[in-house]
């Protein structure tokens, strides 16, 4: 049985990817507006199962937004999908979270792999690909690896992906308890 508070993260989870997916779909952007009170909202939230659950939740967006960062540096996420993931993660709570960022990934993946081949870029990604990851093993940068995958600059909306990976985990920390990554 999931505590009211539990109830209300989930909701305002849902309801911030659902929107996220929305402005990505639109506007190619997540703006702060949605993402920044999430943010804030996952600690406040967490806070009614206790200080201890507070923290977890503080700690869990300040790692997202760490680790975020570096992915944006890379210039495989925006700035938006970053703060998106992160809010969502630390209302998902731990070790849910890393399961969202599991998924989030897997989902983005495929909609990379879907958007390319509607675009009938998909061979190009590939070859792109493949020299990016060579270039990678044999010694390049990560940051060479990537925009050689890159190279044209397709973006997709990744809120899209957050939002699918979301509602995996949520699925797998309730009904369907097999699809936990971490447990």
């Amino acid at each position: 049985m999931m505590s009211p508070a539990h109830t209300t993260a989930f909701a305002l989870a849902g309801t911030a990817c659902g929107l996220a997916a929305g402005t990505d779909l639109a506007w190619r952007r997540v703006p702060n507006t949605l993402t920044l009170p999430l943010l804030a909202a996952a600690p406040l939230l967490a806070a009614f199962d206790g200080a201890h659950a507070a923290l977890i939740a503080a700690g869990i967006v300040a790692g997202g937004l760490v680790l975020g960062t570096f992915v944006h540096a890379l210039g495989v996420l925006g700035g938006g999908d970053v703060k998106l993931l992160a809010g969502v993660g630390a209302l998902a709570g731990f070790p849910a979270c890393i399961n969202v960022a599991l998924y989030s990934a897997l989902c983005g993946g495929v909609l990379a792999i879907a958007v390319s081949a509607a675009r009938g870029e998909l061979g190009g990604v590939v070859g792109r690909m493949r020299f990016g990851l060579t270039g990678a093993i044999a010694g390049r940068s990560l940051t060479a690896a990537v925009a050689a995958v890159d190279a044209r600059g397709t973006r997709i909306p990744y809120a899209v992906a957050i939002g699918a990976g979301f509602a995996i985990a949520m699925l797998a920390q309730s009904a369907i308890p097999v699809l936990r990554i971490v447990h």
